[in-house]
């Protein structure tokens, strides 16, 4: 489970590490299994299982279709893959599975169906007990959920995780890319990536990482299909 590069989350009361469980696009496998998950757990940590599924570039193998449509049953398809991926590890219903969905440039071309995608991921998660989240970029992926968010607040990720390498730990409106003000994603619903790749040390051992602001509580989150509580 995961590569050799993991994803630091910080925040004012927690420590985070996100690893890749498995997708289409994931890089390769490191042994991770429940024992290491209840270990990491055991000793603090809040995980933050990521699912690397198709995305949005033009190839037959890995790439997110460009038809709402089928990117809907892509979406549902990964949520399945998902759960199927975090029962082994001892992930229980109510966990909040991540989807990794990379910077795109052509919004014309894929705003509809990243939108698609990423609330059919959240309905079919909503179905089998577990919750949802995306990691997007502030210049793409936000940008249309929030765009879209109206249309259907309820199939809308229950944690939004905005890449925007600023520097600034923080999960402000303004650094997560959304206006100012709004109750979209409020209270601790959002992730902050505001650092890229960058070597870090801990107990002698180097390790590739990136860095992120975190202020997500599951248990604050409310029943999961129904509208957060956004206190």
């Amino acid at each position: 489970m995961g590569p050799p590069q993991a994803r630091r989350a910080e925040g004012k009361h927690r420590k985070a590490e996100g690893r890749p469980c498995a997708g289409r696009t994931r890089a390769p496998r490191q042994p991770v299994g429940p024992r290491w998950v209840e270990r990491q757990a055991t000793a603090g940590w809040h995980l933050m299982p990521i699912w690397v599924g198709p995305q949005p570039w033009h190839n037959a193998a890995t790439g997110l279709s460009t038809d709402p449509s089928e990117a809907n049953g892509q979406g549902r398809e990964a949520a399945e893959g998902a759960v199927e991926a975090a029962r082994p590890l001892g992930l229980a219903e109510g966990t909040v599975l991540y989807n990794d969905l990379e910077n795109y440039t052509d919004r014309t071309t894929w705003d509809a169906p990243v939108v698609a995608y990423l609330t059919a991921w959240t309905d079919r998660l909503h179905e089998l007990g577990f919750r949802s989240a995306a990691y997007v970029a502030v210049s793409s992926g936000v940008k249309a959920l929030s765009a879209h968010y109206h249309q259907a607040p309820r199939a809308m990720p229950d944690v939004l995780w905005a890449a925007r390498w600023n520097l600034s730990a923080s999960v402000s409106d303004t650094d997560m890319g959304l206006k100012e003000g709004t109750a979209k994603w409020a209270g601790p619903r959002r992730a902050h990536q505001f650092r890229g790749d960058h070597d870090a040390t801990y107990g002698g051992t180097t390790l590739t990482i990136d860095r992120s602001w975190l202020d997500v509580n599951p248990a604050a989150l409310g029943p999961i299909g129904g509208l957060p509580r956004l206190s």
